[in-house]
């Protein structure tokens, strides 16, 4: 019997909250290591929380955008880098679930890939980013790459670099694209997946940065790998197609987790402000006019954000909405939303002041953590206003800028 959205939801959300509780208490350890958090994939794996996105019909959660949005978000609240990693695999199986329910995959590969994220539980990762492709003509490597294939027989031979590949220090199965210039249909982008085992797929375990440290967001060197003809799936590059419109759709799950990180800092700021006394005052900070008016900015950006981004949410939760998607909703919402953690989470730092500076409290690796939401792609910082600039004059995003 098909489950109710509103009993999903609830599982979901309450699967979510158990895994925060429990993570919450090492993620200042794993920042501190910049160690992956393979426990906590376990753990994710045993509840079930990793195959919420497969369709029931094939033994998964049936979630849709909003299930997943509610459930990252609360996920967040314990332990961003977590949810960001489990964000990427939560991307693809979303993405490859639409892809197989639309008429774009109904090969019985995709099939098999989301049958064993319940039955095998295998965990996607991937890393197709790619920093010398512009991320509006590249968009972000799925639509075109600097990384080159040729054609060989039984397959394509991919050479290149990944960037970012969250989730590689534990994936069974890698996702990339490459360039290949096919000399009847011209220029195409191939998508393929992978076993992490492969020959020629060197992860450089060089993931050292300010934020979100325990993701393990390693480069990936594709040095003469072969790619079976039956993993390739071609597709014209730097087409704007069902494909590239599915994947969009499923950006707010990404803005879900920044937004849980901020009202995790704000829930500590708030709590810390409530006990803390100051010589010669008789009454805590929080009654000190200062710190309400920030209190009052926080909620307001909160319940701003969170109004975008349930609306966008809910907008997509329907197929044929995530086939041709509503790009102006998608890209607002990325951008408010992520703007507004890193503003709520720069006020939490301000009510608390100095204090928060201490490693010994969350709030200093939540102040890095937000750091990395102004620059996350697809659509992020300014190329993501220009794209949405664009759309608002019908100009397509990969139009060259003339600058007067």
């Amino acid at each position: 019997m098909e489950t109710s959205r509103a009993e999903r939801q609830r599982r979901f959300i309450e699967m979510a909250a158990n895994h925060a509780e429990d993570f919450k208490a090492r993620v200042a350890q794993h920042d501190r290591e910049s160690s992956f958090p393979f426990e906590n994939v376990k753990s994710m794996k045993a509840s079930g929380y990793t195959a919420i996105m497969v369709p029931e019909e094939l033994g998964g959660g049936g979630g849709d955008i909003l299930d997943l949005v509610l459930a990252q978000e609360r996920l967040a609240r314990g332990d961003l880098p977590t949810a960001i990693s489990i964000n990427m695999h939560h991307f693809g199986v979303g993405w490859l679930a639409d892809l197989w329910r639309s008429s774009e995959c109904k090969d019985g590969t995709v099939r098999s890939l989301l049958k064993s994220v319940v039955d095998r539980r295998i965990i996607i990762g991937g890393g197709v980013s790619d920093p010398t492709m512009h991320s509006a003509i590249g968009f972000g490597g799925l639509s075109d790459t600097t990384r080159r294939a040729e054609r060989v027989e039984g397959g394509y031979i991919v050479n290149g670099l990944g960037k970012f590949s969250t989730l590689c220090a534990c994936a069974d199965l890698l996702f990339e694209t490459a360039h290949y210039d096919d000399p009847t249909r011209g220029p195409l982008i191939i998508g393929f997946y992978l076993p992490r085992d492969t020959p020629g797929i060197k992860i450089q375990n060089n993931w050292d940065s300010l934020s979100i440290r325990a993701s393990a967001s390693h480069d990936i060197i594709w040095d003469n790998v072969f790619v079976p003809e039956e993993n390739a799936r071609p597709r014209p590059a730097r087409t704007w197609d069902t494909t590239l419109k599915i994947f969009s759709s499923w950006v707010p799950s990404m803005n879900a987790c920044y937004l849980g990180l901020a009202q995790a800092a704000r829930d500590w700021a708030i709590d810390w402000a409530r006990e803390r006394v100051q010589a010669p005052f008789d009454r805590p900070m929080s009654h000190y006019p200062g710190n309400q008016f920030l209190a009052a900015k926080m909620e307001i950006g909160l319940r701003s954000a969170r109004a975008v981004l349930l609306h966008t949410a809910n907008l997509l939760s329907e197929l044929p909405l995530r086939i041709d998607p509503p790009m102006m909703d998608i890209i607002t919402c990325h951008q408010f939303v992520m703007e507004s953690a890193v503003t709520i989470v720069d006020q939490a730092m301000r009510l608390v002041g100095g204090a928060g500076l201490s490693r010994s409290a969350p709030l200093e690796q939540m102040y890095r953590d937000v750091r990395a939401a102004i620059i996350h792609q697809p659509f992020a910082g300014y190329e993501g206003l220009g794209w949405l600039g664009k759309l608002a004059f019908d100009i397509p995003p990969d139009m060259m800028p003339r600058w007067i």
